[in-house]
């Protein structure tokens, strides 16, 4: 089994090699153990907290201690808004990954919103953020720690141990259909299931048959009972035709993500007529294991160029292991390897 302490790479040192190829504790064309080490609990205000998001434009929030993860290769971070920021408000957070490269990712408020954003790098080290695009609105902001955990090399993974207890790995959209009787369409009904890996609701989709009255019913989607915005279809009942609609929020974000064992229920409104049966359904997409983001150049709001790791069971001190297969390809460019893209960084936060 491998382990790290990354904690001990110097401060300031950027070990970051392009094109990496080789690395003595990674076993080539097999699947490799490493520990992640033994996380705490997500914290939305672990790193800051109750700073002014309406602040002059460029105004820095240093840590009053770096912050260094508790997770070996680094976690990801949350961006919490105190209320509706009355605009699309920008704040860039800047730190280094397990590697000492230093990298910034931006988290953007949405107008009328006070949904958690969630980060997609994973950072080991962080040193302060900074408000990029000022709320017009008085509200504070606080910086997190999200249930994603960085990788070491850039990779595909076989299994994970949780706790010391092997867990599969989820990397498919999976879809839940449901097969809704006449009586019901009439009446309205709603379905429940429960997610079987972390992750996010991709979309909903229904369709009708060709028989039957030209009614119409609205379908819906709640997660642990708030509706997630935008998810939401029309079935027309006498059109054989899939009708699809995505969160207005799409991807790992405000409140279409949910972790392993939540419940996710579809509504269909009643239409009251005389009709045959609909089909309803929704996609997940599972988080499980996010794929190394190969975007070159990275930018501040590209993935991990590692990929990460989101646990079944949200982090709380127990132990985390992947079994992970290294892949050294790079692209065209001669950009890549064992360390993935370089990561994005920029002094300004834009």
């Amino acid at each position: 089994m491998t382990a790290r302490a990354p904690k001990f790479i110097q401060q300031g040192i950027n070990e970051y090699v392009k094109a990496m190829q080789y690395a003595s504790d990674l076993v080539h064309g097999q699947p490799t153990l490493f520990q992640l080490g033994s996380p705490a609990a997500s914290s939305a205000s672990a790193l800051q907290s109750a700073i002014a998001a309406n602040s002059v434009a460029n105004t820095d929030a240093a840590l009053a201690v770096t912050f260094v993860s508790d997770a070996f290769y680094g976690r990801t971070l949350i961006y919490t808004p105190s209320a509706n920021p009355g605009n699309s408000n920008v704040v860039t957070v800047f730190g280094a990954d397990w590697l000492g490269q230093p990298m910034t990712e931006s988290f953007t408020g949405a107008s009328g919103s006070t949904a958690v954003v969630y980060g997609k790098k994973a950072f080991f080290r962080v040193f302060k953020s900074r408000v990029v695009t000022p709320a017009s609105n008085a509200i504070t902001y606080s910086i997190g720690t999200g249930t994603m955990l960085g990788l070491p090399y850039k990779g595909d993974l076989a299994y994970a141990q949780e706790n010391n207890i092997q867990v599969p790995i989820y990397k498919r959209d999976t879809l839940f259909e449901f097969a809704i009787a006449g009586a019901d369409v009439i009446a309205g009904t709603a379905v429940a299931m429960q997610t079987p890996f972390p992750g996010f609701l991709k979309n909903v989709f229904g369709a009708g048959t060709t028989l039957g009255a030209a009614q119409t019913n609205a379908l819906t989607a709640s997660l642990g009972g708030v509706a997630i915005t935008g998810a939401s279809a029309v079935i027309t009942n006498n059109v054989a035709t899939l009708v699809t609609s995505a969160p207005t929020t799409p991807g790992y974000n405000a409140n279409n993500r949910f972790a392993a064992g939540a419940l996710v229920v579809l509504s269909l409104a009643a239409n009251g007529s005389s009709t045959k049966g609909d089909m309803i359904g929704c996609t997940l997409t599972p988080t499980s294991f996010q794929l190394p983001d190969l975007t070159d150049p990275a930018t501040v709001i590209t993935g991990d160029p590692r990929g990460t790791y989101d646990p079944f069971t949200a982090p709380n001190g127990n132990p985390v292991a992947v079994a992970l297969v290294g892949d050294n390809m790079i692209n065209a460019s001669n950009n890549g390897g064992l360390m993935g893209i370089q990561h994005y960084f920029n002094s300004t936060g834009a």
